[in-house]
């Protein structure tokens, strides 16, 4: 499938992503996105909390962090303040219905939906959310992979990034401020795009991963198929 859609013939098409922390975007889905970016869709990041728990003391650090990486990957960032650990489902719903109201998106990206011994509590609670919104009103929706502890993610989209995955590195490297965490080292990254591209049988390049949780399609995604020049491929 390609994500490649005629913007003339078909109007600009949006991807709004919903994640809980700054950096959660770039991790798994910067190459995507600027992809995307490049085939003229308008690419949309919500931030769900502020960043007041991050590694760094300086508030306002991660939405600078942020802007930086968007300008890497050309998307634009808007974010909330609620509080970390502590946010429930209901609050996640408002925001996402009021996002969508504004941004009316074609494609919804957001955490993979884990059992919380393995996951992030904040990511559990944003996939629950995000995904109950998505499908009452029947929005595509894609789950990115998550960087740590892939138990019970089972993607059946891949996105070839080899050539962007540069800007990938560099709009991880952004989010100065968590760089000691492990899954935020150049080789980690570099690993999990490989190992992606090997479950596809790749000898070479790099991936990133997708489960598509709802796919909705009109006639221009038919017309994308006919004439692509970025390719995603399935598994």
């Amino acid at each position: 499938m390609n994500i490649n859609s005629d913007s003339k013939n078909f109007g600009q098409r949006t991807v709004l992503t919903i994640y809980a922390h700054a950096d959660d975007e770039v991790l798994p889905a910067a190459g995507t996105l600027s992809l995307m970016s490049k085939a003229g869709w308008n690419i949309r990041c919500l931030i769900l909390t502020d960043g007041s728990l991050s590694s760094s003391p300086i508030k306002g650090t991660r939405h600078k962090e942020a802007d930086a990486a968007g300008k890497i990957i050309g998307a634009t960032y808007e974010f909330f303040a609620l509080e970390e650990y502590n946010f429930s489902t209901q609050a996640v719903i408002k925001v996402t219905e009021e996002a969508i109201g504004r941004w009316q998106p074609d494609l919804i990206i957001t955490h993979a939906p884990q059992p919380e011994k393995y996951g992030h509590r904040d990511h559990e609670v944003c996939a629950i959310a995000v995904s109950n919104v998505a499908t009452r009103k029947n929005i595509t929706l894609w789950y990115s992979a998550p960087p740590v502890f892939l138990r019970g993610f089972e993607p059946n989209f891949f996105v070839d990034i080899t050539s962007v995955i540069e800007e990938k590195v560099a709009a991880i490297n952004c989010y100065e401020s968590e760089v000691n965490k492990a899954f935020m080292q150049l080789d980690a990254i570099l690993v999990l795009s490989r190992f992606w591209a090997r479950e596809l049988g790749q000898k070479d390049g790099y991936f990133e991963a997708f489960e598509i949780s709802r796919q909705c399609v009109d006639a221009s995604f038919f017309y994308a198929i006919a004439n692509n020049h970025q390719v995603i491929k399935h598994s």
